[in-house]
């Protein structure tokens, strides 16, 4: 097996790089240019699932519970409120009210 020189090597290496950047400017140019579908499109649907309005006590999230019809992401409410949109007060509900009166209020 014969040897190759290492000055060929780096020849080798170099004409492979510039063939691999002719064809990446290639398809810039002529494949479409700079698109960005998938992250355009992920951006949408958090946005539309930001705007649901969960009346301040609650919150839906773009990987959370889907039970419509239409696909839209449902309120998951915070402890003592139920409803669609998190707006109706369960009374006599037992909430940690402790867990907030760890911090120091001086």
């Amino acid at each position: 097996m014969a040897k190759i020189p290492k000055n060929s090597k780096f020849v080798l290496c170099l004409v492979f790089s510039m063939i691999f950047n002719l064809l990446f400017i290639i398809n810039l140019y002529v494949g479409g240019g700079w698109n960005l579908s998938w992250s355009s499109r992920a951006a949408e649907e958090a946005e539309a699932v930001a705007a649901i309005s969960c009346s301040g006590h609650g919150r839906a999230y773009l990987d959370g519970l889907v039970l419509d019809d239409e696909k839209q992401p449902l309120c998951e409410c915070n402890t003592c409120y139920s409803g669609p949109d998190c707006s109706q007060f369960i009374p006599n509900c037992a909430a940690d009210a402790d867990e907030y009166l760890s911090l120091p209020l001086s």
